[in-house]
């Protein structure tokens, strides 16, 4: 009960300050959705590898001496000893479900802003970036691929978030409903490409924003022919 009124009370602080500064609408040009900067940010993280279900897969989130988050482990193709799981080779982290408040349910709001970036340094592996919203099915997640440019460097991954993809247990779904974005619960990063051995990626933040342009959907100034929503976003991943 402390901790619920406490959240509501900090819910309520930053409520005020916006209304104080007029800002109704919540025009914000970013919102930090996840970082991890010491030891006591990973309490806010879930680790999950096909060894949950009898696999021999591995999966750590530690953090590096430069103050990011590493997530690491192994993937191995071996099979569990039950019969009924015919593949296996996995790893995945993700932030902790929502803690609601007086005000609301502690999800976020993802309609405000046009992109997803991750500042991240990978391995050559097929990573996937994963967002839950509240949706009915709890296995519904919305993906999509983890563009690495430049492996085993640090680089600015830019996503819009219309690019994401509705899949259920890791299979694409047929209908594709737009994402409760209202309503965001979880962001999270997963491996899978069953590919057997040891994996690495190391990530700093991870944020939702605006281009100048760009205010959600909406458009605060419009494209020209000299410049579109792709020459946007390339210069975007430059400078963040």
């Amino acid at each position: 009960m402390f901790k619920y009124l406490e959240r509501s009370a900090n819910a309520i602080k930053e409520t005020s300050i916006k209304v104080y500064n007029a800002d109704f609408l919540n025009r914000q040009t970013e919102h930090v959705v996840a970082s991890v900067s010491n030891k006591s940010d990973l309490r806010r993280w879930i680790k999950g590898s096909d060894k949950d279900i009898g696999g021999f897969s591995s999966a750590w989130l530690d953090v590096t001496r430069s103050g990011h988050a590493r997530f690491h482990g192994y993937i191995s193709q071996m099979l569990p000893e039950d019969t009924r799981f015919k593949r296996s080779g996995y790893a995945m982290i993700r932030t902790h479900s929502p803690q609601s408040n007086i005000l609301n349910s502690g999800c976020w709001d993802s309609s405000l802003y046009r992109y997803l970036a991750l500042r991240v340094k990978a391995d050559k592996r097929k990573y996937f970036v994963n967002l839950k919203s509240d949706t009915l099915i709890s296995t519904d997640i919305y993906q999509h691929l983890l563009p690495i440019r430049t492996p085993g460097k640090w680089e600015t991954v830019v996503i819009p978030f219309n690019m994401f993809t509705l899949t259920s247990n890791g299979v694409i779904v047929a209908s594709q409903p737009s994402m409760a974005s209202t309503k965001m619960e979880t962001v999270g990063l997963s491996l899978s490409d069953r590919k057997e051995g040891p994996f690495s990626l190391e990530f700093a933040w991870i944020k939702a924003f605006n281009s100048e342009r760009t205010f959600g959907e909406c458009m605060r100034l419009p494209y020209t022919a000299a410049l579109t929503w792709k020459t946007d976003f390339a210069r975007l991943g430059k400078e963040l």
